[in-house]
């Protein structure tokens, strides 16, 4: 939800910001966000019906235990920040509008938003691609009428990867070229090249981790030599036998939700305060 709340935020920056690149950016984040969030959350609400969390730090090991959903989940992470799907195409031409603008202030804003969801969707699709040892795979539960959502959303995430010029073309830019003028362009010949090149390593990658992990197999975690029993417990300090987790810590005292939620509160209220005076001023 609070990456929900960034994007809209940027996509409302990107209407302010005005410019031809701005807006074409702009659209494109509508149209990327709305398809791979909504992936997104179909998917971890069949998640949590299946595992009765929906806490990432109980997803550990999903590709194991849900593969099909968990790859589903991985396509959506991907298409929220990884080359070449669509959200990294509009933050890159985001970006270069805004740092067109001359605007300073939102160019360092996008860029530290930016680096923070990226460190988000980086550790929780680690959390997902995990092996853990122990579970099998069970989907048998999940209804057909979910997977009849989830299919199209995940194939539809990596379809717009290959149409966006097309849908540049003949939605964005004729819409581009009534508001500012003819001759207006989205992306220039040269990225298109480059994001050509990444398509490419959209349909190689997949092919070699098929061809690599065809032979793969689970082996026993070390654990300093402290194993016990089944390799998936050790003995802690005081001699007592603790079981194996891998958790994020995330100081919930110095950045938690309820401290940043008022600190939040408090700079948003006092910007849009001081915004609406310099309008009240303009306007008398």
């Amino acid at each position: 939800a609070y990456s929900t709340i960034a994007n809209l935020g940027l996509i409302v920056a990107c209407g302010g910001i005005g410019n031809y690149e701005a807006v074409w950016g702009g659209i494109l984040l509508i149209i990327f966000h709305a398809i791979a969030k909504s992936l997104l959350f179909l998917s971890v609400g069949t998640v949590e019906h299946s595992i009765g969390s929906r806490d990432i730090e109980d997803m550990d090991g999903l590709i194991v235990r849900m593969p099909k959903v968990g790859i589903m989940m991985v396509i959506g992470i991907a298409g929220m920040f990884l080359a070449p799907f669509g959200m990294l195409i509009s933050k890159w031409a985001v970006l270069k509008a805004f740092i067109d603008s001359n605007n300073i202030v939102l160019v360092i804003l996008l860029v530290f938003g930016s680096a923070a969801t990226l460190f988000f969707w980086t550790k929780w699709m680690g959390k997902i691609i995990s092996v853990v040892d122990g579970h099998t795979p069970n989907e048998s539960h999940i209804h057909k009428d979910e997977w009849f959502s989830l299919v199209p959303l995940a194939l539809l995430t990596i379809v717009v990867c290959f149409i966006f010029p097309t849908i540049s073309k003949t939605l964005i830019e004729p819409y581009l070229n009534g508001v500012f003028g003819p001759g207006v362009l989205g992306l220039s010949e040269g990225n298109i090249k480059i994001m050509s090149m990444m398509l490419g390593m959209l349909v190689v990658l997949p092919i070699g981790m098929l061809l690599v992990g065809k032979n793969h197999k689970i082996v026993p975690v070390y654990l300093g030599g402290a194993n016990v029993g089944d390799n998936n417990k050790f003995y802690g300090t005081m001699g007592r036998t603790r079981d194996l987790s891998l958790k994020n810590y995330y100081m919930e005292n110095y950045f938690g939700e309820k401290k940043l939620m008022l600190i939040g509160t408090i700079v948003t209220i006092s910007l849009l305060a001081l915004v609406f005076a310099i309008i009240v001023g303009g306007l008398i």
